[in-house]
C-alpha cells in the first residue's frame, strides 16, 4: 500500500508543482507578484511552507490540486479586500488582457509538453509492445458471463465495427469505448456479436482483462508442499488430460480439477517427450498448487520500434489521443450500468497503482494524467484556468473588461462546482469501499 500510495503522490505532486509553475513563470515574466505558491490545497492548515521574498512557497494536505496566488486577482481565495484598494502596478487586473491570458494559459502549455516529453521518450527507449491477435492459436477464454454475449471459447477477436486491429487491447479499447459490433474468428470464419449496453458493462468492470487468450498447460512452477509436488509433477511437464479427459489448454485442465475437489484423480502428463501418469489429490478449493508457464503469452508480443524523429512525432501526437480516450471514456461510463462505480478519487486510485515500484507505469501514468489535468484546467468553468481564460479571450475581442461584480459571482459559482465535484469524488471513494 505504501508504494501505491508513494507512486500516486510522487506522480500528483511533480504535475502540480510543473503545472503551477507553469503559472509562476509566466506571471514573473510579465511583471506580476506572486503571493503564494503551492503544491496541493492547504485548506486550514498546511504541511509545510516557507516565506522566501514576496512569495509564500508550501505543501497542503488535500491532494485534489494546487495554486498560485497573484496579486490583485479574483481566484478561489475570494480575497475581495485586496481589490477594494488601488491598483498596483505589480498587480495581475492592470496587464494587458493577452498578457493575462498567457498566465491562465502557462500551466495548461507546461502539462501538454510534458506529457509530450514524456510519450515521446517512451517511444523512443521502450517502443509498442502489444498482444498480436495474428498470432493468437487458441483463442480467448470464454467463461459464462462472455458466452451469454455470443462469445465462444477459441474465438479470436479481430476488429470492432468492421474495423480491424492487431493489439488485443485496441480491440477491447475499442469494443467498450464506442463499438456496436464485435467482429471474431470462428473456425476460420468472421463472425459479428452485437455490443450491448451489458456487453460495455462486463468489458469495464473485467478492468482489461475480458479478453484473455487461451494458452497451454506447461508447468512453471510447482508450489512447496502441494499436492502437486507430493505428487511428482515438475518445471516444464506439459499436462495434456485430466482422469483421461483430453485437456490441451490450461483452461480445460483448471475446470476439469474444478470436478475433482478434494478427491484423487490422475494426471497425463508429457515430460521431455515421454508419457507420464501421476495420481494427484485435488484440494477442495479445486487447484493443486503449481503456476503455468508465460512463454506462449509471451510469443504472442509483437514490438514496434521507433526512430527518434518517429518517436517525437508519436510523442506530440499521443497527449491528444488520450485526451480523446478518456473524453470518450466518460460518455461510456452515462451508458453503463453503475458506471459511477468505475469513477476514481484518490483513494480509489490508490488501488489501481502496482504494489511493486515501477518506472515504466509511472512514467505512462504521470504523461497521461498530465494531458488529461491540461484538458480539464481548459474548460470554461469559472475557478478553472479555461473559466478565466474565457474572461481575458472576452476582453480582446469585445474590448471591455468584465465587471469586478461579475468576475466575483462567477469566481463564487466555480468554488461551488469544484467544491460539489470534490464531496461527489471523496463521496464516492468511500461509498465504493464500503459497499464494494
Amino acid at each position: 500500500m505504501l508504494i501505491q500510495i508513494a507512486t500516486l503522490m510522487l506522480s500528483l505532486m511533480l504535475l502540480v508543482m510543473l503545472h503551477e509553475l507553469g503559472h509562476y513563470v509566466t506571471a514573473r515574466w510579465f511583471g506580476v507578484r506572486v503571493e503564494r505558491f503551492f503544491c496541493f490545497f492547504d485548506v486550514k492548515f498546511a504541511i509545510w511552507k516557507k516565506k522566501i521574498g514576496d512569495t509564500v512557497y508550501g505543501i497542503g494536505w488535500l491532494p485534489l490540486g494546487g495554486y498560485v496566488k497573484l496579486s490583485g486577482m479574483i481566484d478561489e481565495s475570494m480575497d475581495l479586500e485586496q481589490m477594494k484598494q488601488e491598483p498596483k502596478p505589480w498587480e495581475f487586473r492592470v496587464k494587458p488582457a493577452w498578457q493575462r491570458l498567457i498566465i491562465m494559459l502557462g500551466g495548461i502549455i507546461v502539462n501538454i509538453i510534458l506529457a509530450m516529453i514524456i510519450y515521446a521518450v517512451l517511444f523512443i527507449s521502450q517502443g509498442k509492445s502489444f498482444i498480436d491477435v495474428n498470432k493468437m492459436q487458441y483463442g480467448i477464454e470464454a467463461d459464462t458471463t462472455q458466452t451469454k454475449f455470443g462469445l465462444l471459447k477459441g474465438d479470436i477477436p479481430v476488429g470492432v465495427n468492421g474495423i480491424k486491429y492487431q493489439a488485443l487491447n485496441e480491440i477491447g479499447k475499442e469494443a467498450l469505448l464506442g463499438g456496436e459490433t464485435l467482429n471474431v474468428k470462428r473456425q476460420g470464419k468472421e463472425v459479428s456479436l452485437p455490443i450491448t449496453e451489458d456487453f460495455r458493462t462486463e468489458i469495464l468492470n473485467a478492468k482489461g482483462a475480458f479478453f484473455v487468450p487461451q494458452m497451454p498447460t506447461v508447468v512453471d512452477s510447482v508450489v512447496n508442499n502441494s499436492a502437486a509436488q507430493k505428487a511428482g509433477l515438475l518445471k516444464d511437464d506439459k499436462v495434456v488430460a485430466v482422469d483421461g479427459f483430453t485437456t490441451p489448454l490450461y483452461s480445460d485442465v483448471k475446470n476439469k480439477l474444478k470436478e475433482y475437489k478434494g478427491k484423487t484423480t490422475s494426471l497425463s502428463i508429457e515430460r521431455k517427450g515421454e508419457p507420464v501418469e501421476l495420481m494427484v489429490n485435488v484440494g477442495k478449493d479445486g487447484t493443486i498448487g503449481f503456476s503455468n508457464s508465460r512463454i506462449y503469452l509471451e510469443s504472442l508480443i509483437s514490438q514496434e520500434d521507433y526512430t527518434i524523429g518517429e518517436g517525437i512525432a508519436k510523442g506530440i501526437v499521443e497527449p491528444f489521443e488520450a485526451i480523446a480516450t478518456q473524453v470518450r471514456g466518460i460518455g461510456t461510463l452515462f451508458q453503463v450500468k453503475d458506471g459511477r462505480k468505475q469513477v476514481a478519487g484518490p483513494i480509489g486510485m490508490v488501488k489501481q497503482m502496482p504494489k511493486e515500484w515501477n518506472w515504466l507505469f509511472f512514467w505512462s501514468f504521470t504523461a497521461m494524467i498530465s494531458a488529461w489535468l491540461a484538458f480539464i484546467n481548459l474548460l470554461p468553468i469559472p475557478g478553472l484556468d479555461g473559466g478565466h481564460a474565457v474572461f481575458a479571450i472576452y476582453e480582446m475581442v469585445t474590448g471591455k473588461k468584465p465587471s469586478e461584480k461579475v468576475l466575483e459571482k462567477a469566481q463564487m459559482v466555480g468554488v461551488v462546482i469544484i467544491l460539489g465535484l470534490m464531496v461527489f469524488i471523496f463521496g464516492n471513494d468511500i461509498a465504493n469501499m464500503i459497499f464494494k
